[in-house]
């Protein structure tokens, strides 16, 4: 997970979520740095974004999901 939450709130959704690892405090140019990173070690990614700031991490993922405006995730 990729993430521009705090470290607290990342640790928090990593717990409840059950993903492996997690990166915190990732600006949006980060995010398509480290999508590129993921697709060299792991071959191929999936990228969710819920905002415009994501299309660079959406456009490096083999998979790119783009949430609507105004989506609520409870």
């Amino acid at each position: 997970m990729i993430t521009g939450d705090n470290e607290k709130t990342a640790a928090a959704v990593q717990k409840a979520s059950g993903v492996s690892r997690y990166i915190a405090n990732c600006l949006p140019e980060n995010k398509a740095m480290e999508i590129q990173k993921m697709n060299q070690a792991y071959g191929h990614v999936a990228m969710c974004g819920d905002g415009i700031n994501d299309t660079p991490a959406l456009a490096q993922a083999s998979v790119g999901i783009a949430m609507g405006a105004g989506m609520m995730l409870h």
